[in-house]
């Protein structure tokens, strides 16, 4: 009986995750948080927080609120956290254990409401093995992901446009179209190239002009010289240029032989002969620079 009255008392909090922001995700995330808040509510115990995020569960990074609630759970802040599922609050072996050594540390309980059961550490060897299982899924998910994607590009897919595109827009069809304005803009960056000015050169002609960006500032010789190199203003485009390796948690750089490319697949701002003399100008000047740097050194 005293047990009862004393989880009566409980402060709990929840987490609840789901992978995407696609619209049936967000609908499972918004079922998720009822079906925790219920919880709850049935155990007679008081919610203090709630903890929702639509992350991938493979890291932590990037995961604000379960970073916030890893943190939480050092402070008096609540005596139980509520969660769906243990893959719902992590996919990655190493993390798991880390949380779960914080919350014993800490005190705190751990109840997954799909199970109705309490979380104990004499469940170490269970819940590593449901972890690692986890994390197996994930990357078997990954690799599938990958390849799916990897494929649409093999197929002559459609590009990717994104708002950072100067000089193109996507139309409501899904066609991509130029932009005259900043095409000329574009055009003026490559032909300054071509006669053999750099980026910072080419980027205080450009602002001498009264030249602006998409957001109302001048071009940095960086912008410049990247947009000089990006053979999509020739109307290639490149797909396959990164992919996720899972192993690492991070977004790699695809080996060329890895890469797709299509020419002609978008209009072209410029020629492809003006392409070609402005790329082999800025790989002289870079030439000269790193010639000119071991002769000092």
């Amino acid at each position: 009986m005293r047990q009862e009255m004393e989880e009566e008392k409980l402060r709990a909090v929840y987490y609840a995750r789901c992978s995407t922001e696609e619209e049936n995700q967000k609908d499972a995330l918004v079922r998720q948080a009822a079906e925790a808040e219920e919880a709850i509510r049935a155990r007679g115990w008081r919610l203090v927080d709630a903890y929702v995020e639509s992350r991938s569960g493979t890291s932590r990074k990037g995961r604000w609120e379960y970073n916030r609630l890893y943190e939480d759970l050092e402070q008096n802040r609540f005596d139980v956290v509520v969660i769906k599922s243990q893959d719902r609050l992590m996919r990655n072996t190493r993390d798991w254990y880390l949380f779960a050594d914080r919350l014993n540390c800490a005190g705190k309980r751990l109840y997954f409401y799909l199970e109705n059961t309490f979380y104990s550490p004499e469940d170490a060897l269970l819940t590593g093995i449901k972890a690692i299982l986890a994390e197996e899924y994930s990357r078997e998910l990954s690799k599938k992901m990958n390849l799916a994607h990897q494929k649409r590009q093999q197929n002559n897919g459609k590009p990717v446009l994104t708002s950072k595109s100067y000089g193109y827009r996507r139309t409501a069809d899904g066609a991509i179209e130029i932009i005259p304005e900043e095409a000329a803009v574009k055009r003026r960056m490559y032909e300054l190239c071509a006669d053999g000015l750099g980026g910072r050169k080419i980027a205080a002609v450009l602002a001498a002009e009264g030249v602006r960006s998409r957001a109302g500032k001048p071009f940095s010789g960086t912008d410049i010289i990247r947009m000089v190199r990006n053979p999509m203003n020739k109307g290639t485009v490149v797909m396959n240029k990164k992919h996720y390796d899972f192993n690492t948690g991070k977004t790699l750089p695809t080996p060329p032989g890895g890469q797709y490319v299509y020419a002609g697949k978008i209009p072209a701002i410029v020629s492809e002969e003006l392409w070609i003399a402005a790329n082999r100008a800025a790989d002289e000047r870079l030439c000269r620079k790193k010639v000119g740097k071991s002769v000092q050194t």
